[in-house]
């Protein structure tokens, strides 16, 4: 069963049986808000989810549809129509770590959804994200937030490591973006 989580709760990353969890899917969605004549935020081209990856503190690399895989294949990008299909359980995108793989200095990923054209989260009435053991199939935990408002990004969770094990801690954070550097200080705040 999965854990539903709350902003700022911490779950740790680990598979049923209590062994670390390795394989892991990051999947992100968010439901528009009941249509009341205007388009949409979330039209195809302005979107764009993130996978923020940081080691003792700096900025390493970056994942999304345009670079969607980290060059030792530790974490790749999923979007689009495949992803919908793939992810299921309403994700629009999906992110795949593979937490062994990752540089020992590696350290944190931050998981964001953002639109740099100034289109806000005004036409989205909630948003989630969710830790599946990509091995089994198994949904470990959910971070389901209302996601309406003025802000043109959310930050929505992070994955960090300390003493060699993983957790996940539900941010929730809307933030107001304009350019790929704007989402960068935001999510290092």
């Amino acid at each position: 069963m999965p854990v539903p989580m709350a902003k700022d709760q911490r779950v740790p990353l680990n598979r049923a049986d209590g062994c670390p969890l390795n394989l892991m899917r990051m999947g992100i969605g968010w439901q528009s808000a009941p249509c009341s004549g205007s388009p949409g935020l979330f039209r195809l081209g302005r979107l764009g989810t993130f996978a923020l990856l940081y080691g003792r503190g700096r900025f390493l690399d970056a994942l999304f549809a345009e670079n969607p895989t980290h060059p030792d294949a530790s974490i790749e990008h999923i979007a689009g129509p495949v992803a919908e299909n793939i992810a299921g359980e309403g994700d629009n995108e999906s992110f795949v770590a593979r937490l062994s793989r990752l540089p020992p200095y590696a350290d944190r990923v931050v998981f964001a959804v953002s639109s740099f054209d100034g289109s806000t989260f005004e036409t989205v009435q909630s948003a989630h994200c969710r830790i599946v053991d990509e091995s089994l199939g198994h949904e470990l935990a959910r971070y389901v937030l209302p996601a309406h408002g003025p802000h043109t990004a959310l930050i929505m969770a992070e994955v960090t490591r300390a003493g060699g094990a993983w957790t996940m801690t539900a941010l929730g954070e809307p933030v107001a973006c304009t350019t790929f550097a704007d989402l960068l200080q935001a999510a290092e705040a």
